[in-house]
């Protein structure tokens, strides 16, 4: 008989974690101060202790690649690099998703065989319309 813990007790939660979304890299370079709202924090610079409120992941890559005078060059060239990837892999994947929609998708042509009209159909489609938008 032993007074070990049985092997089925549950194993103690992380305390480093907070639920909810991870953080982006820019944070790196950013203390998170004081919570404003649920999830939403007061941030400032580590480079020139500018404050941010609330610290929005785009204002702070914008600081870092435009106006923080303070922040290294390998930083700044790193952030650029960083904001660079993400955009080519947005435009990357709303392209794979048009291309795919284009080939699945029903279109009119599908439904409808383009034809001229005649001068007398048009007029009339036109005195409709004309008659339509001044009832309204």
């Amino acid at each position: 008989m032993s007074d070990s813990v049985p092997s089925n007790s549950k194993k103690p939660k992380s305390t480093n974690y907070t639920g909810g979304r991870p953080k982006k890299p820019i944070w790196r370079f950013f203390e998170q101060g004081e919570e404003i709202d649920k999830g939403h924090y007061v941030t400032t610079c580590l480079a020139c202790k500018q404050i941010f409120r609330p610290g929005k992941s785009t204002a702070m890559e914008k600081h870092i690649i435009s106006n923080c005078l303070e922040v290294d060059r390998s930083i700044r060239e790193a952030v650029v690099y960083m904001v660079e990837a993400r955009e080519r892999e947005t435009f990357s994947d709303a392209n794979a998703n048009a291309k795919r929609k284009n080939n699945d998708q029903t279109t009119l042509d599908n439904f409808y065989e383009n034809s001229d009209l005649s001068k007398e159909r048009k007029e009339d489609i036109d005195t409709a319309l004309t008659k339509a938008f001044v009832c309204c």
